[in-house]
Formats: C-alpha cells, structure tokens, sequence
C-alpha cells in the first residue's frame, strides 16, 4: 500500500531554515501546516550557536508556550556528536533540556573526516554511544545515529553495526535520504532493514550529479532539492518503509537562501503538499490499472 504524507504528521527540520529563532520556527511550522519541528541544542560544527537555548528559561518558557499555542511539538534536538574529548556527561544538560521541550527523539553523528586527523577508535565510539543512549533512556528520549560519507559513521552499514555493538533499546538509524541516496542505499536494502532499527526519516530530493566528497556538507547544509524535483526514488523508498515512521522535511534549498524563516517553512509546506498530491494520484492510477 502507498504511504500517504499528511503535512500535519510531519515536522520541519531546523536545517530547512538555516537556524534561527526556535520560537519563529514553531509558529511558523504551525502557520503552514507542520505538526512538528526539530531545534538545534548543539553545535555539529564547534561553534557558538546563534540562538543559545540550553540555560535560558526565558527561552525554554518561550518555546513551550509557542508549541503549546501553536499545537506544534518539538519533535526531535540536535547535534551529539561522537568526537574524540567528549565525556558523555557534556550531553546531559542538552539531554534535559530536549526532554523539558516535549522532544522524543535526538541524532547522534560522528566526526567529519574533512579537517580533522583525530577519530575516535571503534571501542571508544562503542562506549560513548552507549553512554549517550543510557543518559538519553533516563530523560525518555530516543537516539537516533545519522550516518554521512563525510562522516565516520559513512554508511547504513557502520550505523547499523554501531546499533548492534551498543545493544541499546531506546536507540535506531536515521534514515535521511540524501546521505542514503549518495552512499548509493537502494530500496531495496532498506526493505530488508529490520524495522525497529529505524528511528525515523528525513525526506528531501537531490541533484543528479553527486558533489565530491569535500562538498557534500555544502550540499547538505543548503544545496537540497524540494521533495519531488530531484533524482532520488522518494516513492519507492517510503513504499518499503515500516508504518508509524516519523517523517521530517528537511530541504535547504540554495535559491531560497535570501528567504525569510517564515517564507523558508511556506515554501517547503507546499512543495510538499504537491509532492503528497502527484503520489496520491499516481497511486490512485495504479490501483486503477490494476
């Protein structure tokens, strides 16, 4: 059966927006439609973040009053990266504060190869992770290990391996379709992907050229496509996904780079609409057909 996309049952990715005031994404993801968003609580890039929420009630209180007005949730918080010099305890306040906000799930990432010559071991990431996943089970929240060719954790494979070493219940793969599509990921495997291995999905379209390696971050962080304009097989990857997967919209597109926050979410509200709409009818034709 074709999985059906409900706008309400979405959330919009902080990366769509580029960062930005936390409490603006809310209202703005409630005015369009969005029935979730993710925030950033710390920085994949070792700097400052713009807007600082950890240690902030005014902040906090803000953010909670905004998604209860708006009925938007906080879905997930980002970024624990899985870096050499990290003691677990450094995530407990952005653990906290997640689970303050109402978030149910976090992503884990490993470190960038580009820049960097210090990895952590694979018994040392084995550890770290488990410790993040333990901190996280003691404020309710499910991990989810996002896995990039830029990355030490390149590939569904090293993330599931790192899942399996860890043993963690409360802990799964994000499955963000760029990073899966340029790993070269087919429907096909993720068919045969245990289910509760899957936290949940990231959904966005691509160019058909993939960038080097040394500019596939800039593709991440702005060069996506709306759902439906590129080259990835959206359809035949959430046909094989398991039922009850939380969806996220996570589409920085480089010609919107000049758009306000609120004209950032609009626009990715309704590219996703119409991407929804041209599924349902193309499977209404097949049902038709058959």
């Amino acid at each position: 059966m074709t999985r059906a996309l409900n706008l309400h049952d979405l959330s919009i990715a902080n990366l769509t927006v580029g960062g930005g005031d936390p409490v603006a994404l809310i209202e703005a993801a409630g005015e369009s439609g969005f029935g979730a968003a993710g925030l950033v609580l710390r920085s994949a890039m070792n700097k400052p973040l713009a807007r600082e929420v950890i240690g902030r009630p005014e902040v906090i209180r803000a953010i909670k009053a905004a998604s209860k007005a708006t009925g938007v949730r906080v879905f997930d918080v980002e970024a624990f990266v899985l870096r050499p010099g990290i003691d677990a305890a450094s995530f407990v306040p952005a653990l906290e504060t997640g689970a303050e906000l109402g978030a149910t799930h976090i992503s884990a990432i490993g470190t960038e190869i580009i820049g960097h010559d210090s990895f952590l071991s694979e018994a040392e990431r084995i550890d770290l992770f488990s410790r993040l996943c333990e901190e996280a089970a003691r404020c309710g929240l499910h991990v989810g290990v996002e896995f990039m060719r830029y990355r030490d954790i390149p590939n569904l494979a090293a993330a599931l391996a790192l899942l399996e070493a860890a043993g963690k219940a409360n802990a799964g793969v994000i499955l963000d379709v760029l990073h899966f599509h340029r790993t070269g990921g087919t429907p096909q495997q993720l068919a045969a992907c245990p289910a509760a291995r899957i936290a949940y999905v990231q959904l966005c379209d691509a160019g058909p050229v993939a960038p080097p390696l040394e500019a596939l971050p800039a593709e991440a962080r702005g060069g996506r496509l709306h759902l439906g304009e590129g080259v990835i097989a959206l359809d035949d990857i959430l046909d094989v996904l398991p039922d009850g997967l939380q969806m996220v919209v996570e589409t920085p597109v480089a010609s919107e780079a000049a758009l306000t926050l609120r004209e950032k979410v609009a626009s990715a509200a309704e590219h996703t609409r119409r991407f929804a709409a041209r599924r349902a009818a193309r499977s209404s034709e097949k049902r038709q057909a058959c």
